[in-house]
């Protein structure tokens, strides 16, 4: 036993020696070779290998220093990445230090010391294919994503395929660039968790530290391009699938859509990638500044998040958020938001698609502020909705929205007896109310109709839609029109298609519209409506009359000066960019319809809007016994309108009378109008108001003027006779033909030809011949010559007019112009004429009673008498002429 104990000693003390040995050389082997060891040298190798596999290029410039006792250490400085066979930049590191525990590795274990990045600069581009830039560096050789292993799961809709989003709001765009940010930083979390699934490693980050990084996103499908500026991001342990401690801060900037805000969050972040499932806890977000069209002043998000993006499901609880600030479109012609102070609350929402599950718990939305000039408010109310795919139950979803002001508006929803199941959704009453105010006008419309839905299908259907809408007004007939509706509304999502049927009674008449519409994100609608009866100038907002203002000039005695008066109300601005992202083709048939008090009958056309643009071709009318035919146009490319239209075999005055509340002209005959005007509202159509206009009429008058009488009095007066005219007749001037061409350019119709023909008169265009259809001015000046004296209207009061060209100015407002004679030049001409036939007539006369004696020299016997006889009976003639 003895000999045997000491044998163990031997042996133990021989061992202990040994590994001290062992222990030495181990100790004095790394020692020479952290002292030899370059790791710099193999800065070449590593870029060579980069340059080979990847086809881009690595450049270290700083100094590589590695440390391999008690941990793997390694520090590096002014690291960049190219693109792919590419020289510029993808990004670069300015220093980064990493550590790793060797013993874990021996048990498969990943656990990395505290993490430090300074200077991170990376620039993610997504291709119009669809691809990120970074994707050869987590894919496989071949090119093929790997994606990890995971059980049968129910299938998911596929995403929709990319579409043009050129017509996106800055709100819209600004939300798709940060999800292009979350997108991408997801895509790279995923090809990590592959790589992590693939080898069962588990990581334990002692702590991460992210200090002034940048991070360009770009999106070549949107045009999006957005900057994440000093980036810090600091976090505690990491370790997958157990939260840990993370705070962020950086600065969102952008050019397309403006974004300049400010982000902090904190929270406790959960991340299983091997698993594709993600969360935060206690989540506190807060940011300020400009995204898009919105302005924040504060917005607030906090609560618990959980996604599983293997399913497409979200879970959320305790959510608040809040939002303060305001909310400007970049379309000038929208109302903007401002002063806007909402919260939306969710103490419980678990959406699984997958799973056909949809459960919300006493969901509370709330908003105020100003749109435009006038309050209003908005509320949203979902006490409690469960949705499953063997049962559906759910209280009453409301939803509210008010405007007050002028033009104040009430909405409200509801949907109630919610029953079925998640393939087939029934809701008993989907009920919408709407009251609108407009001035002394009150619109009160409200519809109701069973609503059934299938979530997995993607379709709905109001299958017996019933309501009625009523306008009040003092201007209608009765003081109230009653509108009742009934038909139905259909929806089929999965097939990208919707169906509407419409029946109504309007003033006794029946209204029916029909409309397909296909392609949704991109309409495109074809319809037809027939209408019995349709007055447009009852369903559109009353018009407020004008008030007078006070007369200028007198106050009211007391020495102070009257008000200022009132500025003129300012045309409302008509946009037509909601003709944008719509196409339609479809047909209109009415039967009697009113427009701006124009009535016409047995009303057809086509109607098509495509690009932009709105073509109305094909028109037919029977109005004021003529028949109209021509098309008309609107375009949203500079808010243009066009009109070709001809009138044939009209009466000119009933329909002047009806546009213009009065008529200075009548006839029949035609009119044929080729305009086009650009602008925003009703005054910069007429300011660029273009084109020719060309009217033909017969048997006719114009009224307010009766040329013959004018120039009768004229000529009187010029001749110092009386006018012996019958001046009880009709202040008008009757002509057998009227044809005038014009040609407009901004705002301004020249008269290029006009050529009158009444029995005494003809009529002809002078200088200048304008009207100015901008501030409703005219300028014209017609050259009236008189012919036939013999007959016509005081044909022989004019005789000594005959033949004389008299120029007659019209001037002055169109609705009360002043008339002048231009008499300076015709009047003299006139009155020699006149002055020629009177001394003739008396010469003639006098000269008549004289004897006829032979000729006798001058001044001696009987033929001096003669001559001297002669010479009184001129005198005589003379003093005839003149009255003496």
């Amino acid at each position: 036993m003895e000999v045997f104990e000491a044998a163990m000693k031997y042996w133990i003390k021989r061992i202990l020696i040994g590994l001290v040995v062992l222990a030495l050389v181990v100790v004095v082997g790394v020692a020479i070779f952290l002292l030899t060891f370059d790791p710099n040298a193999y800065k070449y190798k590593l870029e060579e290998m980069i340059q080979a596999r990847y086809d881009r290029s690595l450049s270290i410039e700083g100094p590589i220093e590695l440390s391999l006792f008690p941990r793997i250490g390694l520090s590096v400085q002014d690291v960049s990445l190219s693109e792919a066979g590419s020289t510029e930049q993808f990004a670069s590191i300015e220093s980064a230090r990493v550590a790793v525990a060797v013993w874990p590795l021996l048990f498969n274990q990943l656990v990395v010391d505290h993490v430090t990045i300074n200077g991170f600069k990376a620039r993610v581009v997504r291709g119009k294919d669809g691809e990120f830039n970074f994707s050869n560096l987590v894919n496989r050789g071949d090119g093929a994503l790997v994606l990890p292993e995971r059980d049968a799961e129910p299938e998911t809709p596929a995403p929709a395929a990319a579409t043009d989003t050129s017509n996106l709001t800055p709100a819209q765009a600004a939300a798709g660039a940060t999800a292009l940010g979350a997108e991408a930083g997801a895509a790279a979390v995923n090809e990590v968790s592959q790589a992590i699934r693939r080898t069962e490693m588990q990581i334990d980050i002692a702590g991460l530290d992210l200090k002034e990084g940048d991070i360009q996103l770009q999106d070549a499908q949107s045009g999006m391009a957005v900057r994440i500026a000093n980036l810090n991001v600091a976090t505690g342990r990491v370790t997958f699938d157990q939260a840990f401690d993370v705070s962020l801060s950086a600065r969102i900037e952008g050019g397309n859509p403006r974004v300049d805000a400010g982000l902090t969050a904190q929270g406790l972040l959960k991340l299983d990638p091997a698993a594709m499932k993600y969360g935060v806890q206690r989540l506190d977000m807060r940011m300020d500044g400009r995204l898009g069209d919105v302005t924040a002043n504060a917005l607030t998000a906090r609560g618990n998040l959980a996604f599983d993006a293997g399913l497409s499901a979200l879970d959320v609880s305790g959510l608040e958020v809040v939002f303060a600030g305001d909310m400007k479109p970049a379309d000038k012609a929208a109302k903007p938001l401002t002063g806007v102070e909402a919260t939306m609350t969710v103490p419980r929402l678990s959406a699984h698609p997958g799973r056909l599950h949809l459960q919300i718990e006493k969901l509370v939305t709330r908003a105020t502020g100003r749109w435009g000039e006038n309050p209003f408010e908005f509320a949203v109310d979902a006490p409690a909705l469960n949705i499953q795919s063997t049962k559906a139950s759910g209280q009453a979803l409301t939803g509210r929205l008010r405007v007050d002001g002028e033009e104040a508006m009430n909405v409200g929803l509801g949907l109630t007896g919610l029953s079925g199941t998640a393939q087939a959704l029934d809701i008993k009453e989907a009920k919408l109310d709407v009251n609108v105010k407009q001035g002394q006008r009150l619109i009160q419309g409200n519809v109701v109709s069973p609503l059934s839905l299938s979530l997995l299908q993607r379709m709905f259907a109001l299958s017996a839609l019933k309501g009625e809408v009523r306008i009040t007004d003092p201007g209608l007939p009765n003081g109230a029109l009653q509108i009742p509706v009934i038909g139905s509304l259909s929806a089929d999502l999965s097939k990208d298609q919707a169906r509407a049927r419409l029946n109504a009674v309007l003033e006794g008449g029946k209204f029916d519209l029909s409309a397909d519409v296909t392609r949704l994100a991109d309409p495109l609608v074809k319809f037809g409506l027939a209408v019995d009866t349709l007055d447009l100038d009852k369903l559109a907002p009353a018009r407020l009359p004008v008030k007078p203002q006070p007369a200028t000039g007198g106050g009211d005695g007391s020495g102070t000066p009257p008000p200022a008066p009132a500025p003129a109300p300012q045309p409302k601005p008509v946009d037509f960019s909601v003709l944008n992202g719509v196409t339609a083709d479809g047909s209109i048939k009415v039967g009697e319809l009113v427009v701006r008090n124009l009535k016409a009958s047995d009303f057809g056309a086509k109607i098509k809007i495509a690009q932009g643009k709105l073509d109305i071709s094909e028109i037919a009318a029977q109005l004021y016994e003529g028949k109209l035919a021509g098309q008309l146009s609107a375009d949203a490319n500079g808010n243009q309108l066009g009109a070709k239209l001809s009138l044939s075999d009209i009466a000119i005055d009933p329909i002047l009378t009806d546009v213009r509340g009065q008529s200075h002209l009548s006839g029949k005959g035609g009119l044929t109008l080729d305009l086009r005007a650009s602008g925003v509202n009703s005054d910069e159509w007429r300011r660029t108001l273009g084109g020719t206009a060309q009217l033909r009429l017969r048997d006719g008058a114009i009224k307010g003027i009766n040329i013959a009488a004018l120039l009768r009095e004229a000529r009187a007066a010029a001749s110092g006779s009386r006018d012996e005219g019958d001046i009880s007749g009709p202040r008008q001037t009757d002509f057998s033909s009227l044809e005038a061409d014009l040609a407009l350019a901004k705002g301004i119709a020249t008269v290029r030809r006009l050529e009158m023909a009444a029995p005494l008169l003809r009529v002809s265009q002078g200088k200048p011949a304008e009207l100015n259809l901008v501030d409703s001015l005219v300028n014209l000046v017609l050259n009236v010559r008189v012919v036939n004296t013999s007959t016509g209207q005081d044909g022989k009061a004019l005789a000594a007019l005959r033949n004389v060209t008299i120029p007659l100015q019209i001037a002055g407002p169109m609705d009360k112009p002043v008339y002048s004679l231009q008499w300076r030049g015709a009047g003299s001409e006139a009155l020699r004429r006149s002055l020629e036939d009177k001394l003739a007539e008396e010469i003639e006369r006098h000269t008549s009673k004289l004897p006829v004696k032979p000729t006798e020299p001058q001044g001696t016997g009987e033929g001096g008498l003669v001559e001297q006889e002669t010479v009184k009976s001129l005198g005589n003639a003379l003093k005839g002429l003149l009255g003496r």
